[in-house]
């Protein structure tokens, strides 16, 4: 079944307390999208993969990917917020490797602050519809956050590369309104729909380089 996804007015988006100067938004960002794209909760929690398990404690990230946990690290340094990186065995008939992120006990609340701020921060930049020039640092400061919401997304939940489309599976409605204004802002139409208790967030193949070029993710 698909479904339209109305984008809420810039007016209703809920501003920061405090504001991420433009050099940590886009990582913050990202980092948040990342987070959400693999939890139920905001803050860490149950895997999309695996929505009987437990929840996790907040600030503790679990991967079936190792490549969206090692991204995950890159962007706490570049924030310089202290985190682990632990690794165990998972599964019962096909076992993998489960890659967790965790930010120790006295540092939770600032990576909280900081991803909570940047989420909000970044998420009303880019359903924004005020006017701005294609040359004005609010527009080139949507594209990067568009961008890394994308990169983010695709690390975390996978990409589906089919002959005609590229999609993206999550689960938080909010974080499906920004994919898709996203790649309205990357150049791209997406459309969603709902299957299986997700939104299917996907970018007709002609301009899917489009989404991958904002993300700086190579084909």
């Amino acid at each position: 079944m698909r479904s339209t996804l109305e984008l809420p007015p810039a007016d209703t988006a809920c501003e920061p307390v405090v504001r991420l100067d433009r050099s940590r938004l886009a990582d913050a960002f990202e980092l948040a999208c990342l987070v959400r794209a693999t939890s139920l909760t905001p803050d860490g929690g149950v895997r999309v993969g695996h929505p009987r398990r437990p929840a996790t404690p907040a600030g503790t990230v679990e991967f079936s990917a190792e490549h969206a946990a090692r991204r995950m690290g890159q962007l706490m340094r570049a924030l310089e917020l202290p985190y682990a990186h632990e690794t165990a065995e998972a599964g019962l008939r096909r076992r993998y490797l489960l890659h967790r992120v965790s930010v120790p006990g006295e540092h939770r609340a600032a990576y909280l602050e900081i991803s909570g701020g940047a989420w909000r921060q970044g998420r009303a930049s880019v359903l924004s519809t005020a006017p701005v020039g294609g040359s004005a640092p609010a527009h080139a400061e949507r594209l990067r956050l568009a961008g890394s919401a994308w990169r983010g997304v695709l690390l975390a939940a996978g990409r589906h590369m089919r002959k005609h489309i590229l999609g993206v599976r999550v689960i938080d409605q909010d974080l499906a309104a920004i994919l898709v204004r996203g790649a309205h802002l990357l150049g791209a139409q997406a459309a969603l729909s709902r299957q299986a208790g997700s939104l299917l967030v996907s970018v007709p193949a002609p301009s899917a380089h489009r989404v991958l070029h904002g993300a700086g993710i190579l084909h």
